[in-house]
């Protein structure tokens, strides 16, 4: 009897034993589940291209990876915005509050101030020290002499300084307003062209590899520019050009460079428009002063100088 009461006791201990191992083992209680965190996130939106003043930012909110912006209110430093989209009128930084019931999220975004772009300058004009210069009126003025009815008596020509050929000399002229006596800013080339003694072409007609600008002067707001050293171009564009008739004046299209002794240091000339033709002698022994436009035309006083006899002159022809 004792040794059955024993056995009982011993399969007791041992079902209980079994029992607290099984438990140990990872069997968890019965019970409610532990909730899943919500996650609410409020930023800029993807779609949103916002950067400058007068941009629109737009906004976005998710609730654990799930679309809730439709449900969400944004504020903007405190402002309500409008739905979920916000135009800047200002630059610097944002605060945005972004809440859907119990939840709040915060993020910040930044308005930059938008560059203006000057537009790039337009029409006649000297462009000098970063500043558009415009001009008004251009004058080709032919080197020769007219008589009391306008007909042209004399032109003088001159070697040109590398070949030696025969060449007549015209003056470019371009000034603001249409007195140049009154301009502020001029712009002055001196040109010489090949001459064959029976047609006196424009610049714009002659060949371009053959036009020696042998002297220049450039005025802004009634100052000289002041280059130490000239370096000049003048060319002429393929179209635009074209000579003057009974009808009217002609055509330029034309660009130059003034650069002086500094590499940063240039004057450049832009016109296309129309011209005005003249005649008159410039006294190029005395300082090459043009009667008409008082201007300097510098160098080219050293130039040798020949002057067209009379019969010549009878089948001389301006070229058209």
């Amino acid at each position: 009897m004792k040794i059955n009461k024993l056995l009982f006791f011993l399969l007791a201990v041992f079902s209980l034993n079994s029992c607290v191992e099984y438990v140990d083992n990872g069997t968890e209680p019965d019970g409610p589940e532990k909730p899943e965190e919500q996650v609410f996130v409020a930023k800029l939106s993807e779609d949103s291209e916002g950067e400058f003043v007068g941009d629109e930012f737009i906004f976005e909110a998710t609730l654990n990876g799930v679309d809730v912006t439709s449900a969400t209110t944004f504020k903007v430093n405190g402002v309500d915005a409008k739905g979920n989209v916000f135009k800047a009128i200002k630059e610097g930084e944002n605060a945005v509050l972004a809440t859907m019931d119990d939840f709040t999220s915060t993020f910040r975004f930044t308005v930059k101030e938008k560059d203006e772009e000057e537009p790039e300058p337009t029409g006649n004009r000297i462009e000098y020290d970063g500043i558009s210069n415009p001009l008004n009126t251009t004058y080709f003025i032919l080197n020769g002499e007219t008589d009391s009815n306008g007909q042209l008596t004399t032109v003088y020509t001159f070697e040109l300084p590398l070949s030696g050929e025969d060449a007549i000399h015209w003056k470019l002229v371009n000034f603001d307003g249409t007195d140049p006596s009154k301009a502020k800013h001029i712009y002055e080339l001196d040109v010489l062209i090949p001459f064959d003694g029976k047609n006196v072409q424009f610049p714009f007609q002659a060949d371009p590899t053959k036009l020696a600008i042998v002297s220049n002067a450039t005025i802004v707001n009634g100052s000289p520019v002041p280059f130490n050293t000239q370096m000049i171009n003048v060319v002429f564009a393929s179209t635009g050009n074209s000579a003057p008739t009974q009808s009217g004046p002609g055509n330029a299209n034309y660009t130059s460079v003034h650069t002086g002794s500094n590499s940063g240091e240039k004057a450049e000339l832009f016109w296309n428009g129309t011209f005005l033709l003249d005649i008159g002698a410039m006294n190029l022994d005395k300082g090459a002063k043009s009667s008409s436009l008082k201007l300097d035309a510098g160098q080219i006083k050293n130039l040798n100088l020949k002057r067209l006899n009379n019969e010549q002159i009878k089948n001389l022809k301006i070229a058209k």
